[in-house]
């Protein structure tokens, strides 16, 4: 029983050691995309006087790419933490996991269709109003703040709460759940159509995420 106990024992622990393995390099290529979406908006604002603006063709192929592929990226992170959570905090780590996935199935079918859908379609084709992302009455639009408002937010939440109390825990906790009420005060914006509470989905998405998956690099190499 003894050597059975340890092997399951030994088993954990390595699972555990592969899983923060894994945190580490998905929150360092989370990080990356995050800051190359913050310099996306940040040229945007220069350039145009606005985030909100349509960038130039090769620009929307190359954002619609890094969207999908950080979707992706926040999903193995967050399936990465789950390993990392107390048992009896798991159940809040699984509902961050299930609605991570949601954001990852709903936003990457907007990243696909903008990458192979999008450009085949004629300017003029009606179809366009539907499935363009930049067009607010969009099917697209909706559904990528959908992903990146109701789903992220509720993701964010939820891992702030899975997450042990720590000296750097407790800023990734803090910035994890500022993230997300910032995300839901984004779907609320979009609601009610106030651009003040819409541009803080931005700001959760592009700066405060960025700074917590570095916290998570850093924490994570540190143990």
């Amino acid at each position: 029983m003894n050597l059975e106990l340890e092997a399951l024992q030994n088993e954990e622990r390595s699972a555990r050691h592969t899983a923060r393995r894994i945190v580490v390099y998905a929150a360092l290529i989370s990080t990356i995309f995050g800051l190359l979406y913050l310099l996306g908006l940040t040229g945007k604002y220069l350039v145009d006087g606005t985030i909100h603006s349509r960038s130039a063709p090769p620009v929307q192929m190359v954002s619609a790419a890094i969207g999908l592929l950080w979707d992706l990226t926040l999903v193995i992170l967050f399936a990465g933490l789950r390993w990392q959570t107390s048992r009896k905090r798991a159940v809040y780590a699984d509902l961050a996991l299930v609605f991570m996935a949601l954001l990852c199935a709903t936003s990457s079918i907007n990243w696909f269709v903008q990458l192979a859908v999008v450009p085949k379609i004629a300017p003029a084709d009606a179809a366009l109003a539907l499935i363009d992302i930049h067009i607010e009455s969009s099917l697209m639009y909706a559904l990528e703040h959908l992903a990146w408002g109701i789903f992220y937010g509720l993701a964010t939440i939820f891992m702030a709460v899975a997450i042990e109390a720590g000296k750097l825990n407790t800023w990734i906790r803090w910035l994890f759940a500022a993230g997300g009420v910032l995300s839901l005060l984004h779907v609320l914006g979009i609601l009610i159509g106030i651009h003040f509470l819409i541009d803080l989905g931005y700001f959760a998405a592009g700066v405060l995420l960025p700074l917590t998956t570095a916290l998570l690099v850093i924490g994570f190499r540190q143990s």
